[in-house]
């Protein structure tokens, strides 16, 4: 009799945190992260994630068969090198023209599976029914090139890889944050000429006062470019402590004191005052990662 009610209880709470992502005011919800996948010439899926643990998936679809059930399936791989079935959000139905323009709502267990497989390289999602299949990669708006003001920092910026970090670029962190979502967003670089070496150099010759108060600029992939004001700066051995938890908006910056990781870290932090539109060929560097 406990675990069925603790089991409804459960339920009850989740269909509550639901409902409050369908009624409540676009002020009164935190939107995380969105990632949009292009169905070929049949349109679009979009799946937004929400700080309480809900999310949504929206159907923006047309060319498929009529009064058709579509199974909807997320994948990790490509759309032609598929992997494994991660989440099975609820099937939709084509209307008498071929078309689906709806938006589903999703419970934090089927966004727990799609966030775990948003943090691969590569995860899609796939429509089927019968014969009639539709497939598109997922993308999402992420840094693509980092400048610091003063110091000749400007480098792209990929996704950061499980292995030894390359040179020549920095990285993003996949599991934490990217600019203008809720919390941490994690750039690394090594600290080599040509790299983040400035930012320890400037540390060495005057701590934090020579960091503070310069500009850190933060290019996306929609083509826009964030401004941030460097507010401290510290050396640590742990500078993973909280990132994963820490919901306030910020940028670490982060570089090596010493030839190995048993050195201590250097963690640049900065706050975002203004985000504005810039061209595209700014915001897309052409990376040129090598190895060490």
């Amino acid at each position: 009799m406990r675990s069925t009610r603790s089991g409804g209880i459960a339920i009850l709470v989740a269909l509550t945190m639901l409902l409050t992502v369908a009624s409540a005011p676009v002020s009164a919800i935190t939107l995380q992260r969105t990632w949009f996948a292009r169905m070929g010439t049949s349109g679009t899926i979009a799946i937004k994630a929400y700080t309480n643990g809900v999310g949504s998936i929206s159907f923006s679809l047309r060319g498929l068969r009529a009064h058709a059930t579509y199974s909807v399936q997320i994948r990790t791989g490509t759309c032609s090198r598929l992997g494994t079935v991660t989440a099975r959000p609820a099937s939709v139905v084509s209307s008498a023209s071929g078309t689906v323009a709806r938006t589903n709502y999703m419970l934090p267990w089927i966004m727990t599976k799609i966030w775990s497989t948003a943090r691969k390289p590569s995860f899609v999602v796939r429509i089927v029914s019968g014969s009639s299949v539709r497939c598109g990669a997922f993308t999402f708006t992420h840094a693509t090139r980092v400048a610091v003001s003063g110091l000749g920092i400007d480098l792209p910026v990929i996704r950061g890889p499980s292995s030894y970090p390359p040179c020549r670029v920095a990285m993003y962190l996949a599991t934490l944050a990217q600019p203008r979502e809720p919390g941490i967003t994690f750039i690394y670089a090594h600290a080599r000429t040509g790299m983040f070496l400035p930012l320890l150099t400037k540390w060495k010759a005057s701590g934090s006062a020579g960091l503070i108060g310069r500009t850190v600029r933060v290019w996306e992939s929609d083509s826009t470019v964030s401004y941030y004001r460097i507010v401290s700066a510290r050396k640590t051995t742990t500078p993973m402590v909280g990132a994963s938890v820490l919901t306030r908006e910020r940028l670490w910056l982060q570089t090596s004191t010493g030839p190995n990781f048993t050195y201590p870290k250097l963690i640049v932090e900065a706050t975002r005052y203004k985000t504005v539109k810039t061209t595209y060929a700014a915001a897309h560097p052409r990376a040129r990662p090598i190895r060490c």
